[in-house]
């Protein structure tokens, strides 16, 4: 199965850790440096995040914002002040809303950091180890992490939480901030800084089991992942060679008239701008439906888990494909933003040309908002017709918590429109909608608390949720066990093969 391990491997292999201490902590900032970040922070987020009171409102944010300023009074260390930053930024609700200690937080992570040596893989509430970073073969894969320090996972495990970036009240996508990497960097940025961590373990044959092992950087901890043999099964599933394109088609041998259509990104392959990502999207689209109609394929399994998302457009274009109506259907009922200022727009991924065509491309509206015109001169919402050559057969889509951005709007928009059937966990993004599009990343001046925030607020052609900031939820919840895991079962992908069974013996 496809496991996202999300921030693991982000250094080349012959990375080596460099001599060095975090200077950052043992940085104080003075009140007026506190105040001079927050201030231009709260700025940014005033002037320029469309989402900041969607989930919370005006009046109690601005109680929120008022209360911090307040309380930079007195010298604070760099990392309180990280921290405070990150659990204000967490409140907004928005995954697209986060801030990193500095610039260059990889490479420091990397090379000069202490952190856990142990990778973590997380499932129902538990903790287990997926990779042993120590040189030792006495931590295996499938031990059960039980505290850290004397203190339980499960206080530990809340405290991640209270600092992760998530849309709404989405529970499945938090769990990324207790697995891999990403939670070693939680822990050394929030809750611990130590030395050595003594780790209590429930070993596979239901043992407790205590372990004393230094902190180190994770190019130290990687290269004794690839060499300590008790990682070797879990190395050669999860540690693949990439494959050479993010969107595949294949044939499973064991189901007759079945394809499976994967699609780790909708990242363009490639593409430098908008109009190309739609041309290559549509070329192995077409090539996908050309095939599909060779081999008499009556089920096609999409699978988006873990598909971190990319360009809109290639969302929209995947769901041309797969939609039932014969009529054109809206994507989209609004995307708006709240600024057209050049002053921020500098620190965004936006191209010159694209800043300087900003307000051409958005419509003014009473309330001081401004309507993304999404390719039309109305506020109507653009309406996309099927594909001519669109898959008329049975649809079955896998989903989970790390289905985000793009891919949690196309679930979302599929989902409403009954594309087919859905399988797995609760999306990542929410149902209504995000923030996104666009983003804004820049440093805070005095402490350099790197800063990102999206222009585009979204509004998916939906109808209203039961429960605002969900995610889409599968008709079918098929959890993924550690076991499976451990075995490199797919227990989603073979519960659609046997609603694709049980189909075809009807």
């Amino acid at each position: 199965m496809k496991v996202a391990l999300c921030l693991l491997f982000l250094l080349p292999f012959d990375a080596q850790a460099q001599p060095g201490t975090d200077s950052l902590s043992t940085k104080l900032l003075q009140p007026a440096d506190l105040r001079a970040d927050f201030r231009y922070l709260r700025r940014l987020l005033q002037e320029t995040h469309p989402g900041l009171y969607r989930y919370t409102p005006k009046e109690r944010m601005q109680a929120k914002l008022d209360s911090f300023d307040q309380s930079l009074s007195q010298p604070m260390p760099f990392y309180a002040f990280f921290k405070a930053v990150s659990v204000l930024l967490a409140d907004v609700r928005c995954a697209h809303t986060h801030a990193l200690p500095h610039k260059k937080w990889q490479e420091q992570s990397n090379n000069t950091l202490k952190t856990l040596p142990i990778f973590l893989w997380s499932a129902q509430g538990r903790s287990f180890v997926l990779f042993n970073g120590t040189p030792g073969p006495g931590i295996k894969p499938g031990f059960e992490l039980l505290a850290i320090n004397g203190q339980p996972m499960e206080a530990i495990r809340e405290q991640a939480f209270r600092y992760h970036w998530r849309d709404g009240f989405i529970e499945s996508s938090r769990e990324q901030a207790v697995r891999g990497q990403l939670f070693a960097l939680f822990y050394y940025w929030y809750i611990a800084q130590p030395e050595t961590f003594t780790l209590t373990f429930r070993t596979r044959a239901g043992d407790t089991s205590q372990f004393s092992v230094p902190a180190q950087p994770f190019a130290v901890s990687w290269k004794a992942m690839k060499t300590n043999p008790v990682n070797r099964q879990m190395l050669a599933w999860y540690n693949a060679k990439k494959p050479k394109s993010p969107w595949r088609l294949s044939f499973p041998d064991s189901l007759a008239h079945t394809a499976l259509l994967r699609l780790d990104a909708f990242g363009g392959e490639g593409a430098r701008n908008g109009d190309e990502a739609i041309r290559r999207f549509r070329a192995f689209m077409d090539k996908t439906m050309a095939r599909l109609v060779k081999k008499q394929t009556r089920h096609l399994i999409v699978d988006v888990r873990s598909n971190a998302g990319g360009w809109d457009s290639q969302g929209i274009e995947l769901f041309t494909y797969l939609m039932k109506p014969d009529s054109a259907v809206p994507y989209y009922a609004r995307q708006h933003s709240i600024t057209d200022s050049t002053e921020f727009l500098q620190f965004s991924d936006l191209s010159a040309e694209d800043r300087q065509n900003v307000r051409n491309e958005l419509s003014p509206e009473p309330d001081g908002t401004f309507t993304l015109k999404q390719g039309n001169t109305t506020h109507e919402p653009k309406r996309y017709p099927p594909k001519p050559n669109r898959f008329r057969g049975n649809v079955y889509v896998l989903m989970n918590g790390q289905s985000v951005s793009t891919a949690s709007e196309f679930l979302a928009v599929a989902h409403a429109n009954r594309v087919g059937v859905f399988v797995g966990e609760e999306s990542g993004g929410a149902y209504e909608g995000g923030n996104g599009g666009s983003f804004i990343t820049l440093a805070l001046p005095r402490s350099g608390i790197e800063v990102t925030t999206p222009l585009v607020y979204y509004d998916n052609a939906v109808p209203q949720p039961g429960q605002k900031g969900r995610g889409t939820l599968p008709e079918h919840g098929i959890p993924v066990l550690f076991e499976d895991i451990l075995t490199k079962y797919d227990r989603q992908l073979e519960f659609v093969k046997k609603l694709i069974r049980d189909k075809e013996q009807r």
